[in-house]
């Protein structure tokens, strides 16, 4: 690296007009080339096609590995250890052991009983739909662990590479400034060479917004480790960090019409919804066979409010909240009266099922429609970064003869924005295939490698 030196004469001040010009190629990182032209393997696996693979992504800039003794998991090891240890999952596990319990209890009452509670027979019609409510439950948090500890993984290495790039930029810039600086204080000027106190400003500035963007780089990847922590569940004394040091570039193909039918064949939310449905139409009947006038209804032995319900967001966007199931612990009055409130009842759990419906088909649209931006985005980022590359190679030897600096200054910035750009690009490509995989149950299979 170029520290500083003095110019006394006209031979040093030639050859320090053009260190700057030619700095670039001699002593500036080499851009790297993006991905091969040839056509990837498909990447998402759909029921009907179960081909699938992966091409790595290597953007410029690279990436610090970590030191040796630290350990280094890969993308399945940090699922496998998430699903294993995060605590949402034990809850639903042992949410669906009690259920499983309060079945066996259930089947095991004589029945002589029956003769006491008529309504026995219809409530352990409830417990099996209770089942398929946990049971769905688990389900629902396998495929929410995996999604998030995919999305904090990939920022991790996003961060990380976005950081490496600002250090190489930097150090570029920085070098630039140092050769700048010398020369503008020689006091001696020459035609050819287009250094002034501006030249400086704009360095010093661009050096300022690259060390901004590494500082950024930097909170993230800390930030996305310790998500991913806590997704694994595990504390920070825990120490790994993720083995890939790169982002995969992925490739494939999907429908939005098989995105929607996976989704309302798959998705755990609906068929809790349906389960519900049938549980309160058996309530109906189990009304019908009690003659007290105040009876215990399926909440009485459920709690219903159990799970929070998204509330609708209209600020802007437009997320529509779902419905949650009513029912009291007890009705009371004559019973055709609580026949007839349970009926009402019944009805309004269709709405709801309906309703859920309609969230999980809205949502499989958006995820498939974010998909598809994703990938048209990235088509065209790669392409503004393989012209800023060859606008920089061009600079670098405009340079050489023109001796304008601010020109390649302006255009190493532009090239440092496009590869941010391109690497911000294959993650949000990422993320929208694990939310695909989600939306859709698991139907969808983004094949990201080491699964």
């Amino acid at each position: 690296m170029i520290r500083s030196f003095t110019l006394l004469g006209p031979y040093r001040l030639l050859r320090a007009a053009s260190a700057l010009a030619t700095l670039a190629v001699a002593v500036a990182p080499a851009i790297a080339q993006p991905p091969d032209e040839a056509p990837a393997p498909k990447a998402i696996r759909v029921p009907a096609a179960d081909k699938a693979g992966s091409t790595a992504f290597a953007p410029p800039g690279g990436y610090i590995p970590p030191s040796p003794a630290v350990t280094r998991f890969g993308l399945g090891e940090c699922i496998a250890i998430a699903l294993e240890r995060q605590p949402a999952m034990k809850a639903a596990v042992h949410s669906l052991n009690a259920t499983q319990i309060g079945i066996r209890s259930l089947d095991s009452m004589p029945h002589l009983i029956e003769h006491l509670s008529p309504d026995l027979p219809y409530r352990r019609q409830q417990a099996q739909r209770g089942l398929v409510l946990a049971q769905a439950e688990v389900e629902k948090t396998r495929q929410e662990i995996v999604y998030d500890v995919c999305r904090f993984y990939y920022t991790y290495i996003y961060a990380r590479q976005q950081e490496q790039t600002a250090n190489d930029f930097i150090e570029q810039m920085e070098i630039y400034y140092k050769v700048a600086e010398e020369i503008w204080k020689s006091g001696v000027r020459d035609p050819k060479i287009r250094i002034s106190q501006f030249t400086l400003n704009v360095l010093r500035s661009a050096i300022g917004e690259l060390q901004n963007l590494r500082l950024k780089a930097q909170t993230g990847h800390r930030a996305a480790l310790d998500a991913l922590r806590e997704i694994m569940g595990v504390g920070p004394e825990y120490e790994f960090v993720p083995r890939d040091e790169t982002l995969p570039l992925m490739n494939g193909t999907v429908s939005r019409d098989d995105v929607i039918a996976h989704a309302l064949a798959r998705r755990p939310e609906l068929a809790q919804a349906a389960a519900g449905v049938d549980a309160f139409r058996l309530e109906v009947q189990a009304q019908a066979q009690i003659r007290r006038v105040k009876a215990p209804t399926l909440a009485s032995g459920a709690d219903l409010h159990a799970k929070q319900v998204p509330m609708p967001v209209r600020n802007g966007d437009y997320r529509p909240g779902a419905l949650g199931p009513e029912m009291p612990a007890t009705l009371v009055g004559p019973r055709e009266s609580r026949v007839a409130r349970a009926l009402e009842l019944s009805a309004r759990q269709e709405d709801v099922y309906e309703k859920t419906v309609n969230l999980v088909r809205l949502e499989a649209s958006n995820a498939y429609l974010t998909w598809e931006q994703s990938v048209q985005r990235l088509t065209r980022v790669k392409a503004n970064y393989q012209r800023a590359r060859a606008m920089v190679e061009e600079s670098r030897a405009a340079a050489a003869t023109r001796g304008d600096p601010e020109q390649l200054v302006a255009t190493e910035a532009l090239a440092g924005k496009a590869q941010a750009d391109y690497v911000e690009a294959v993650l949000e490509h990422l993320k929208a295939l694990a939310t695909l995989e989600r939306v859709t149950a698991g139907a969808i299979r983004a094949d990201f490698p080491g699964r």
